[in-house]
């Protein structure tokens, strides 16, 4: 692993955990803050700032186009989704979208069924992939820099996911929207965000259910990881829904080794469709990315090698 990575993992002070029916959050602090100067997707938007449309006017799946009008970069995360116009998609990468400028941004299908406008421009779900889809997404996107140098997903794979998560969780969509599963349970995923509150003072967090530790996100600065938190916390709590009935809890030195571990892991660099290198990581232990621009680690998501639903 790169020693900006090693010096990360090491500073992080893990915080002892908050949980709701055996889904556990445990608060990442870093001991600095990050300097760069950015605003989110969903703040951008509302700023009237951002406008995400498809790539032209006949559309293409894989590929979107981002204009940021504004005099700030702008920072997408990958698995945030985007709803409208020719069908939904999901961010296949983390990416930082310079000022004042137009980008295509690498992105995949979660609507199957719909390919027709419902609207020009693309609109926030408020929501982000679940785990289980945003863990496979980052193999298959490892592997495609490898082979092709470009952030493509296995789309097939993507859609065979979202089919089973709407089939587990008995949700029925038309046009097989993953968002369907969270509109389905909007009102459970709205208890779980009153209980589990943004960690204070935190960075990031790792997440865990199961008697497992799914994933961990991480970013720059504590303001960017709180704006993020509803989607975050969203997008692993859909996913505890599915193993409920295992309330095993993790004590914090577990989360600790765990990190430790990742300081094992692999790195390959690779030029990001933004600003910066999109660095991939991969162990027996985890897999996962992190978006790096001016020597500092703008959102670095790590997965558990083994995070997949409990019936793969």
């Amino acid at each position: 692993m790169e020693t900006v990575f090693e010096k990360l993992l090491v500073d992080v002070e893990v915080m002892e955990p908050v949980s709701v029916n055996g889904f556990q959050v445990f608060g990442l602090k870093r001991s600095q803050q990050g300097r760069l100067e950015y605003l989110t997707l969903d703040e951008g938007l509302a700023r009237g700032l951002v406008e995400v449309t498809e790539i032209s006017v006949g559309g293409s799946v894989p590929t979107l186009s981002v204009s940021n009008k504004g005099e700030h970069l702008l920072f997408l995360m990958a698995g945030e989704q985007l709803q409208g116009a020719k069908q939904n998609r999901v961010l296949n990468v983390s990416i930082m979208v310079p000022s004042k400028s137009d980008l295509p941004i690498p992105v995949s299908c979660v609507e199957s069924g719909r390919w027709a406008y419902t609207s020009r421009m693309f609109s926030s779900s408020g929501t982000a992939s679940h785990s289980f889809l945003r863990a496979k997404m980052s193999r298959d996107v490892t592997e495609s820099y490898r082979t092709t140098s470009s952030p493509a997903s296995n789309q097939g794979e993507v859609w065979h996911e979202i089919s089973r998560k709407l089939g587990k969780m008995g949700s029925q969509s038309s046009s097989n929207a993953l968002n369907q599963v969270y509109e389905d349970y909007q009102s459970k995923l709205g208890k779980v965000t009153e209980d589990l509150k943004y960690p204070a003072g935190s960075s990031g967090a790792v997440f865990a259910f199961g008697g497992r530790i799914v994933g961990m996100d991480l970013f720059d600065q504590n303001a960017t990881f709180e704006k993020l938190w509803p989607k975050l916390v969203r997008s692993y709590a859909i996913d505890a829904m599915e193993e409920a009935g295992d309330s095993l809890h993790l004590p914090r030195h577990t989360v600790e080794v765990w990190l430790k571990s990742a300081l094992t892991a692999n790195s390959e660099r690779f030029r990001s469709p933004g600003l910066g290198d999109d660095v991939r990581f991969n162990s027996p232990s985890v897999v996962g990315s992190s978006l790096l621009l001016n020597d500092e680690a703008v959102h670095t998501e790590l997965f558990g090698a083994s995070t997949t639903p409990r019936e793969y």
